[in-house]
């Protein structure tokens, strides 16, 4: 439309009048004004003139603004729209309200909001042409055609009307005063004329039936007229009217036109009414489904639990609430590509769909996560046959891309109303025994027991400890020395993050970096680590050490963040260390998960002048086209392979072999983990310039490192 339909809100509640204010802007409404005295209002819809009126009514609130509403909405012929919380026949019934355009009861959503407005606004629309269609009527019977003069009681012509002169071709000086007024038609016809008045004077209410005659004018033609002769109520005068034939045929052509145009417009509405419900039936739909697999969403899937758990309590019967979370769809997602992960999805949603029995819902609960409400379970070796159902069907394999793959899950299964009958209870349940049986190794499912309790508390309790310990500042870093094989000595560091609790002894990251991980609390951590790392070397560098190159390992979700590498360049003006001594550590699954992704995050990373290394390496799935598209600086051996170079001759050639690619590939070099002499030969031997680990210097605290790098630098 090129216009915005205006739109006036009548409401009291400010917050309810914003609510539905930003729902007409979402609609594409213009809401101009919202007004809440009943004195503006006319004053205020002379100014915007609205299209439409929005009223907001109470039952036990005022009605006395009703009243005003109504008036200047008739007034300016403006439709109105109620809303409410309470039922328009209690409202009507009251008296206080008239029949509106249309009427929400509340709570309603903006879909119904914006149906109502445009039920509303056509609605009015029709009427409008419908007045104008009966307007067309009237001026076509009263003026179209209608030849009437009056008569006085002695027969003589009175009054006559200009369509009488238009139909005899007389001028109304010709027509009155003439005594014999039937002189105007032929003679033959003057016994019907006065036959016909004669029987208007006896039953006082007009001729039984119109009575056709030739009528004559000054012209030389005759024309088909349809006589009426009336009297005058409370006067001897009466009225003779008469028809010309053709133009009441051309009226009726009109009306049956109009009638025709009326009836179209009908249809038209009641199919826009048909498409905006099968309109709104579809928007209802992707607002309660995925989109991906047609299964509920999050939304409909508690609408779902809630009405399961009031039939379970009905029927003294019982529920279980299933969370299946696939093991290896990272995997296929990275090896195979997103449309064969998407197609997976959709294979399991049918296939869990096939177990289902009518009464059962399956939703998608984000991801790789599906919830299953297994409803009225009469006792615990159903629900166990259930599980097992749904765990077998995991056994054979999904075809994905014509490639038959194996896709195993891990199940947690909490039981209503025997473990809780709290549903955020009951998920949190599902979810602690869907990781414990990811824990084992996944391909099985678990029912959720009190130690698994015990050890959710113990989580809780360790996650609440570890956002403390961010706002006590107990987080630390310790420093391990990076050693140039040629000279054996400092060349730079790795910072390790450790936690030193007020009340216990020191933490290394095993005891708690998972939960930092899964909790997100590692964002701030990491980011509050960064920044003590880049201080602590700057004032290392302005105390005289020698300046080094410190590495600091970043997580996934830091590395994720879209305003990353603004984040480490903004560390690095506030620490005022120059870039080139810092270097950002990535493990290889993080860069790999999305190569292309992370060519651009790498890519602002490398703007910000810091070096970039890709940790673990070996572990992944990393090739040679992946490492020369990144732009990375060194790649870090992971000490897994180093460990295991002595004694397994596979790992040797793996070893071997990488430090043979990264050299092809121009990159630098470090071996990790590095504990023996006789690793250290071995990679020396393969031209490993630089190397960290125990065979050299634990992770050392601040202290410690200063004194070391004081003696062993370059």
């Amino acid at each position: 439309m090129s216009e915005k339909v205006k739109i006036l809100l009548f409401e009291k509640e400010a917050a309810f009048a914003e609510e539905v204010g930003h729902a007409l802007t979402t609609f594409g409404y213009s809401a101009p004004a919202v007004v809440c005295d009943k004195e503006q209002l006319l004053e205020v819809t002379l100014a915007i003139k609205p299209d439409l009126i929005l009223v907001g009514v109470s039952i036990n609130g005022y009605f006395d603004f009703t009243e005003t509403v109504e008036e200047v909405a008739h007034q300016s012929d403006i439709p109105l729209v109620y809303l409410s919380s309470h039922a328009y026949s209690d409202l009507a019934g009251s008296g206080k309200i008239a029949n509106p355009y249309a009427f929400l009861l509340k709570p309603f959503n903006s879909i119904q909001l914006n149906y109502a407005i445009e039920v509303a606004i056509s609605r009015h629309a029709l009427e409008k042409s419908s007045c104008d269609c009966t307007a067309g009527y009237r001026n076509v019977f009263e003026f179209g055609g209608i030849a009437t003069v009056v008569l006085d009681g002695s027969g003589a012509v009175a009054l006559v009307n200009q369509e009488f002169e238009s139909l005899s071709g007389f001028t109304r000086e010709q027509i009155l005063g003439h005594k014999n007024w039937n002189d105007f038609f032929f003679d033959e016809f003057s016994d019907v004329i006065e036959s016909s008045r004669s029987q208007s004077s006896e039953t006082a209410g007009g001729v039984k039936s119109d009575l056709p005659v030739l009528f004559i004018g000054s012209g030389e033609g005759t024309k088909s007229v349809y006589l009426k002769v009336k009297p005058l109520t409370g006067t001897d005068r009466y009225v003779a009217s008469m028809f010309d034939v053709a133009e009441i045929k051309g009226a009726e052509r009109e009306i049956h036109a109009l009638n025709s145009e009326l009836m179209r417009m009908n249809d038209e509405l009641r199919r826009e009414i048909s498409e905006r419900e099968n309109y709104e039936k579809v928007l209802l739909h992707q607002a309660n489904h995925d989109t991906l697999t047609g299964l509920p969403n999050r939304q409909l899937l508690f609408d779902r639990l809630q009405q399961a758990i009031a039939y379970v309590d009905r029927n003294s019967s019982m529920l279980a609430l299933m969370l299946v979370d696939l093991d290896s769809f990272k995997i296929i997602n990275d090896t195979m590509g997103h449309v064969a992960g998407d197609a997976l999805l959709k294979e399991v949603a049918g296939r869990i769909q096939a177990c289902l029995r009518k009464y059962d819902t399956v939703a998608r609960f984000g991801g790789d996560e599906f919830v299953i409400i297994a409803n009225d379970m009469p006792d615990i070796h159903d629900i166990v046959g259930f599980a097992d159902k749904v765990s077998d069907m995991f056994q054979q394999p999904f075809e994905l891309l014509g490639k038959p793959i194996f896709a195993t899950a891990s199940i947690g299964l909490a039981i209503y109303p025997l473990q809780s009958r709290s549903t955020d209870c009951l998920l949190k349940m599902a979810d602690t025994a869907m990781y414990q049986a990811k824990s084992e190794g996944g391909n099985a499912y678990r029912f959720f027991t009190e130690s698994m309790s015990l050890k959710l508390d113990r989580r809780a309790t360790m996650e609440k400890k570890l956002k403390a310990a961010l706002d006590r500042e107990e987080y630390l870093a310790h420093y391990q020395p990076r050693i140039d094989v040629a000279t054996r000595k400092i060349i730079g560091m790795e910072a390790l993050m450790r936690w030193q609790p007020i009340d216990g002894p020191l933490a290394y990251p095993a005891d708690f970096f998972s939960i930092l991980e899964e909790s997100g609390m590692i964002v701030p951590v990491g980011e509050w680590m960064l920044e003590k790392v880049c201080e602590q070397s700057r004032a290392w560098h302005e105390a005289g050490l020698p300046p080094l190159r410190v590495a600091v390992n970043i997580s996934e979700r830091q590395f994720n963040q879209d305003d990353f590498a603004d984040r480490v360049a903004n560390t690095l003006t506030k620490s005022r260390l120059d870039p080139s001594f810092l270097e950002i550590e990535l493990p290889e699954q993080i860069v790999m998960n999305n190569v292309v992704d992370s060519i651009s995050r790498l890519k602002k990373l490398k703007s910000t002048g810091v070096t970039i290394s890709v940790d673990n390496f070996g572990t992944g799935y990393s090739s040679l086209t992946h490492l020369s598209r990144l732009p990375i600086d060194d790649i870090q051996i992971d000490k897994s392979l180093v460990n295991c170079i002595m004694t397994d001759e596979k790992d040797a050639n793996v070893v071997s072999a990488i430090i043979s690619m990264v050299h092809g590939l121009g990159k630098n070099l470090l071996a990790e983990g590095v504990e023996s002499e006789d690793q250290f030969m071995f990679l020396a031997q393969r031209r490993c310039k630089e190397m960290q680990g125990h065979f050299f210097s634990k992770p050392l605290t601040p202290l410690e490192f200063e004194k070391m790098a004081r003696k062993y630098t370059l």
